[in-house]
């Protein structure tokens, strides 16, 4: 169970269960409890009454005096029974006993007894027996009391109470499910708020919520803030070398265009000065394709590869690529956009570099993001493809190039945890690139 409201949700359900069983229990306990204590303080009355009707002559025979005994002694088995006895062994019964008898022992004058018994009839009983001394004998009083109406409405008062506890029971889960919803309300707004960042709707988090997870979001806040600027700072740098690198250029330009430059000289100049331009013109143009987003800004291919395709276009303009691209329209989830921009420029640009007339490109996105990028090249050989994605390593010297790109799409791959396999196209019969990038949250 990962939902933080469902554990509170099932944690506070089984303790409001579990305390409303225990006071419901304890309301039932108590109320039997009084019940018995009302009952025996009436037994105990009626017991002083036939103790005080109780005659006893000098022979030891023992009556009652007449009058002095409530009518509901005198029905049979009406629920209310006494039994009289006396140390030499006479005793007297109430008439509702019938045929039935009350057992129970002997008391010492002073003491009492009070216990539940099964009297006539299969009654349930409780009985209360008191130890007496009348005139010259001991006398033991015991008078019961049928409890089965009791219990039965006691039962009922406790069904009653079950059914009253139960839909208030219910009624206070649901309060407790709205309450939790409506905490957990601003961490909902917090993770709409993450998509939107995701996105690139904004820019930072709202840093208007709970105090709990406030240090985390203001912590998350200053983190994006950091890889923004380290960002930034990186593009300006990249377009600075470059912008840098171009005064000097002109100038060898310059020297090669000039009369007094020998020939060989200046066709050499002219070779290279060419190649370096041609870098510097491309990684000008990734840096303003990369634009000025902030860190965490999903790739959108529908939008972001035509641009890419239209940058080389213009770097390879005298090859005339024909691009054939496969793509969703919709973000690729979970991966950061300047990672996808670097490491599709990468590819892109190597199999344009190498391509005679087309490139192919497709990417797809399920379980794992899964690009592949092929040309209609040359190829590669076995043994080039084991060092292909060495750091340096380039195929053609002449080409212009610093041998880094298939490094670094390496690197991001490894970065999300994906794999790379280079093999030579079934379809354009050059240089195939697959890769899958497996993000992790």
């Amino acid at each position: 169970m990962n939902s933080l409201a469902q554990r509170l949700n099932v944690g506070l359900g089984i303790s409001l269960i579990l305390l409303t069983g225990l006071i419901g229990w304890l309301i039932y306990d108590q109320n039997q409890r009084l019940a018995d204590e009302l009952i025996v303080s009436r037994l105990q009355h009626d017991g002083e009454g036939l103790l005080a009707a109780l005659q006893v002559d000098a022979e030891g025979n023992a009556t009652l005096l007449e009058g002095a005994i409530s009518a509901i002694y005198q029905r049979p088995l009406s629920g209310h029974y006494f039994l009289l006895q006396l140390e030499n062994g006479g005793s007297l019964r109430s008439r509702s006993l019938w045929d039935a008898e009350l057992s129970g022992a002997t008391l010492a004058p002073g003491e009492q007894h009070t216990r539940r018994i099964t009297g006539p009839a299969e009654q349930p009983l409780l009985m209360w027996a008191g130890g007496y001394r009348k005139g010259n004998h001991n006398v033991t009083i015991m008078v019961a009391e049928d409890l089965s109406q009791l219990q039965q409405r006691l039962l009922q008062n406790a069904l009653l109470l079950l059914a009253l506890t139960v839909i208030f029971l219910f009624l206070i889960l649901f309060i407790q499910r709205r309450i939790v919803r409506d905490s957990f309300a601003p961490l909902r707004q917090l993770g709409r708020e993450i998509e939107q960042l995701e996105r690139g709707d904004i820019d930072q988090l709202t840093e208007a919520v709970p105090l709990e997870v406030q240090p985390l979001v203001v912590e998350v806040n200053r983190l994006l803030l950091v890889m923004g600027r380290r960002l930034e700072r990186s593009r300006n740098a990249l377009g600075n070398l470059a912008h840098a690198l171009k005064g000097p250029l002109n100038l060898l330009t310059q020297l090669a265009d000039d009369k007094n430059t020998p020939a060989a000289l200046q066709q050499e100049l002219h070779r290279h000065t060419t190649a370096l331009q041609q870098q510097i013109e491309h990684e000008l143009n990734r840096a303003r394709l990369a634009g000025a987003g902030s860190a965490g800004q999903r790739f959108n291919p529908a939008e972001e590869l035509p641009a890419l395709i239209t940058v080389l276009e213009r770097i390879y303009h005298d090859k005339k690529i024909k691009f054939d691209c496969k793509y969703p329209e919709q973000n690729l989830t979970n991966v950061d956009r300047h990672d996808l921009l670097e490491l599709l420029g990468n590819l892109l640009d190597n199999a344009t570099k190498w391509a005679k007339a087309k490139v192919n490109c497709s990417i797809e996105q399920s379980d794992a993001i899964y690009i592949v990028v092929e040309d209609d090249g040359n190829g590669v050989s076995e043994q080039e493809l084991a060092v292909l994605t060495q750091r340096g390593y380039r195929l053609d010297e002449s080409r212009p190039g610093h041998g880094l790109g298939l490094a670094i799409v390496k690197e991001i791959v490894e970065l999300y945890n994906g794999t790379l396999e280079l093999d030579r196209s079934p379809e354009l019969d050059g240089l195939r690139v697959r890769l899958s990038l497996s993000p992790k949250r």
